[in-house]
Formats: C-alpha cells, sequence, structure tokens
C-alpha cells in the first residue's frame, strides 16, 4: 500500500453509523495503522468548518480525526470541501429538490454564503495529491473560485430545471426550527437542526491553494445553470420531496381503512357486505375483525419500513384481491357514481410508483 485516501463520512447520524465512530474513532486507527505500515500519503477528505471555530457534532468529529493525521510522522493532507456538487450526489438532489419547489424557503433571508466545488475537482484534488513530487502536510480548503448565497443557488438550480424564478419565503427562526425537525419526518437525514445550523454558518475560503493544487482554477458553480437538466433529473427533483409524503399517505389509507371498519361503520352494515360475498354465520365476525387488523398491519408495516418492496406487492395483491371480488359479488360499487372501486385504480399505481422510487437510492 503507497497511500490511503479516506472518503468515509455521514451527513446525519442513524442507528449504527456515529459521527464518533465514522469520523474519528475508525479514521484514526487507519492512520495510525497505515503510518506503522510504512505508507507514504495520507490523504483526509474532511470538510470546510471543522477548524477551531466548529461547533456541530459533523464539524468536531472531522475535526478529530484531522488534529490526529496531523501528529503523525507521514505526508499527510487534509482536504476540506465546501458544497460538493454534481450528478448522483444526495445533497444535490435535494437542493434540486427544494430549486424545484414554487417557493423557497430561505432561512436567514438566503444570505448564507456557499462557495460550492464540482464532484470531478474534488478528486482531481486527490489525485493530484498522491502524484510525486506533491509536498505534504497541507490542510487546502476545496472550493469553487467565488461565493454565491444560499438564495442565489436555488435560484440557479431552478433555472436549470427549466423554470421561472421562485417566490422567496424569508424564514423567521422559530418556522426554521420546525421546518429543520421535519427532516426526519420526511425521511431526509441532510434536513435537521445541525445541518441548518451549519449552513447559517456559511462555508466559503480562498480558492487560491486549490487553483496552485490543481494548477488551474476549479469550475464555477456558474457554468452548471447554464446546462440543461435532464429529463431524469427533471423528474427526481419533481418527485424527491413526493416520496415520502407517498409513502405517509399509503400508510393512512391502510390505518383509516382499519379503524374505521373497527370503530366507525356500522358493523351490521359490514355484515351485510360480507354476506353479499359468501361469507355469513359465525365466519363473519373473524373476517371483520381479521380484515380489520390486516389493514392496521398494513399501515404499520409501511410506517417501519418492514421489506419495503416485498411489502408493496403484497399490498398491490391485497387490494387487487379487494377490488375483484367486490366488482363480481357487489357489482353495484363498480358503477357507483362516487367511483368507491374505481378509485382502487389509482391507488394500485401509488403502490407501484412508490415500490420504483423506494428502488432508487443514491
Amino acid at each position: 500500500m503507497d497511500a490511503i485516501v479516506n472518503c468515509v463520512g455521514i451527513i446525519a447520524p442513524s442507528p449504527g453509523q456515529s459521527f464518533r465512530q465514522l469520523h474519528s474513532l475508525s479514521p484514526i486507527a487507519l492512520f495510525r495503522a497505515g503510518t506503522l505500515a510504512g505508507v507514504g500519503k495520507i490523504v483526509q477528505i474532511s470538510a470546510l468548518g471543522a477548524d477551531d471555530a466548529a461547533e456541530s457534532a459533523y464539524h468536531l468529529s472531522k475535526k478529530a480525526a484531522d488534529d490526529a493525521l496531523r501528529e503523525l510522522p507521514v505526508e499527510w493532507f487534509v482536504l476540506q470541501p465546501s458544497l460538493v456538487y454534481g450528478r448522483g450526489g444526495r445533497s444535490h438532489a435535494l437542493f434540486q429538490a427544494l430549486a424545484a419547489l414554487p417557493v423557497h424557503p430561505l432561512p436567514d433571508g438566503g444570505a448564507p454564503m456557499l462557495q460550492p466545488i464540482q464532484v470531478d475537482d474534488v478528486a482531481a484534488a486527490v489525485c493530484r495529491c498522491l502524484q510525486t513530487g506533491c509536498v505534504g502536510r497541507r490542510t487546502i480548503a476545496l472550493v469553487g473560485p467565488e461565493p454565491i448565497s444560499y438564495a442565489d443557488w436555488l435560484q440557479g438550480l431552478r433555472a436549470r430545471l427549466g423554470k421561472a424564478p421562485a417566490k422567496p419565503w424569508y424564514l423567521p427562526p422559530t418556522v426554521t426550527s420546525v421546518g429543520a425537525a421535519l427532516g426526519g419526518i420526511l425521511g431526509e437525514p441532510i434536513l435537521n437542526r445541525a445541518n441548518l445550523a451549519m449552513l447559517q454558518r456559511g462555508s466559503t475560503a480562498d480558492p487560491a491553494p486549490l487553483t496552485a493544487l490543481l494548477g488551474r482554477p476549479p469550475r464555477n458553480a456558474k457554468r452548471l445553470f447554464a446546462e440543461d437538466a435532464t429529463q431524469a433529473e427533471r423528474w427526481q427533483a419533481g418527485l424527491y420531496l413526493l416520496r415520502p409524503l407517498l409513502g405517509w399517505t399509503i400508510a393512512f389509507v391502510w390505518l383509516w381503512s382499519g379503524v374505521t371498519s373497527l370503530l366507525f361503520y356500522p358493523h351490521e352494515a359490514s355484515y351485510a357486505l360480507l354476506a353479499a360475498t359468501g361469507i355469513t354465520g359465525a365466519a363473519a365476525p373473524p373476517t371483520l375483525y381479521g380484515l380489520a387488523a390486516l389493514d392496521i398491519a398494513m399501515g404499520l408495516a409501511t410506517l417501519a419500513r418492514i421489506r419495503l418492496p416485498a411489502l408493496l406487492l403484497g399490498q398491490f395483491a391485497i387490494v387487487l384481491a379487494y377490488s375483484l371480488v367486490v366488482a363480481w359479488r357487489l357489482p353495484e360499487f363498480a358503477v357507483h357514481p362516487f367511483g368507491p372501486l374505481l378509485k382502487n385504480l389509482p391507488f394500485l399505481m401509488c403502490l407501484l410508483v412508490y415500490r420504483v422510487l423506494e428502488g432508487e437510492r443514491p
């Protein structure tokens, strides 16, 4: 082994993944083992803001590994990128989704400054550090050539999606905090209070050291705005924030169906419907309560995301079976003006669409 490049990082902790373990303990052990093994160079991809002014757990955990590496007798590079953008990036997808909204929610009036860097420039910087003759023991900020405000960043991404400028919505601190708390509900780890605080701090630095390292200026993020987004990117931007809402909606339909059968809809009317399908007598109560329990179980399993792809296919089969039985034994529901049976068709499509969306992970 001639070199180590540590790219490991998470934007938010989760069960089994902590900042301390992934950003501090494991990299420090790796760096020390590499030094003992005689590795020539170690490149640590850290984060801009992992410095003496760091306050967030994210920045502090990165700084701990950076400081440990700086003390080792080895050629080291600590690369500290600002916001990294590029096709396939999780944060880039989120920002495009936020840009696609007709109204842009802006903390601090959209004033926080960013200095986005294209992912290819990050890779080029790592490769340059590994070249013979590149002297180490340096900390280098990986930033674009000029800062851009968060508000302008979103508007630029929106223009790339082919949309007219969005209306700004300047969020007061209380609303901003509530909005950040919604990240957990939406299943979006990037949207949390800690990351919001890091955004408000800003992420800018002098691009001259990176320019010297690369032998050229880094790419300007404004070049991205001039490129038309692909159809797939436009679809992703429009569906990104709808995906978790679709899951919550599907869960609600199952839960409400089960609860309504148990508590609100007259049981005698339910038994009459079951009788039309051939279920009568002693078999009716267990069937009623069993189907209601099944609906509730489907809703809870959807919320818990238990084996979700298989679960959604199972739900598709259940709804399809319900629909066929009702259409056969209770045909009046198929021609009812309110369309109680017909509405199962878009619900079936929702189940298939949600399964496709859940199968596509960054």
